[in-house]
């Protein structure tokens, strides 16, 4: 077989590997145009009325402003303690230091199901917390590895004497850092908070475990199919699909995803 043979093959198996993982993601846009009120595959023709009907449903709506709150607020929350982490990481040798790192990384290796248990037993034993307050510390749980990851691989691509040449100019070390690092990695830390943001507002998994009055919009999409079945929910995942390659088309164009990690 010649070279140009085998890379044709590996070019062909690539493709059909990737096609058969975005073959339910296919799937489901074909059937949010299906006209008749029923999940079936294929469909018989084609309709719009099921992404009318998403913005006529006032659980998805409400759904929404709990998801971008959540999102919001615990994609700042994370971003603050993530650089703060990963200065200490990066920076700093003390003694517990991996130990630190293990333990923000933690959450990458636990079953989402497991720590939506766990938190719902801690809220039940901690009455005085909200159910809100609950929510937003478990998706700062979910979000804060990626953010440190993403922060700690650009820290360690910036020379540190940058800052100490700004303080031997003259500047404290706070002001060093913000007038000197923090614009080499600002393209990082607004990476860091579009994943952030991304990975909380699709969290199910482990939110449905802590919803109250208030579902979150994928939960809201869940409790929707088990009592409906026309493909309002497909025409919802299809946006939903179609906002996260957004996302990521956009920093790809503004940022250039291989520069988050170098």
């Amino acid at each position: 077989m010649s070279k140009s043979s085998g890379v044709s093959a590996l070019q062909a198996l690539t493709f059909a590997v990737l096609l058969f993982m975005a073959l339910p993601n296919l799937i489901i846009l074909a059937v949010s145009f299906n006209p008749e009120a029923t999940l079936a595959f294929p469909p018989t023709g084609i309709s719009l009325d099921w992404y009318l009907n998403v913005f006529r449903t006032p659980s998805f709506a409400a759904g929404l402003q709990q998801s971008v709150f959540l999102a919001s607020v615990s994609s700042a929350i994370s971003l603050v303690f993530g650089v703060l982490a990963a200065l200490a990481i990066v920076r700093f040798r003390f003694f517990g230091r991996q130990a630190i790192n293990a333990l923000v990384m933690a959450p990458l290796f636990v079953p989402e199901v497991v720590m939506g248990i766990a938190m719902l037993l801690w809220a039940n034993a901690v009455t005085a917390i909200s159910n809100t307050s609950t929510l937003v510390i478990l998706h700062c749980l979910i979000v804060l590895p990626y953010v440190v990851r993403l922060v700690v691989a650009n820290l360690q691509g910036i020379d540190p004497n940058l800052e100490s040449a700004a303080m031997l100019l003259g500047a404290r070390p706070m002001q060093a850092f913000l007038r000197i690092t923090m614009p080499i990695i600002g393209k990082g830390l607004l990476g860091a908070a579009v994943f952030a943001v991304v990975m909380s507002f699709h969290n199910f998994t482990a939110t449905m475990f802590l919803v109250g009055s208030r579902p979150t919009l994928p939960v809201a999409a869940y409790q929707y199919i088990r009592t409906e079945n026309d493909p309002t929910v497909a025409a919802l995942s299809t946006m939903m699909m179609l906002a996260g390659i957004l996302a990521v088309y956009l920093m790809e164009r503004w940022i250039g995803l291989e520069r988050l990690v170098r």
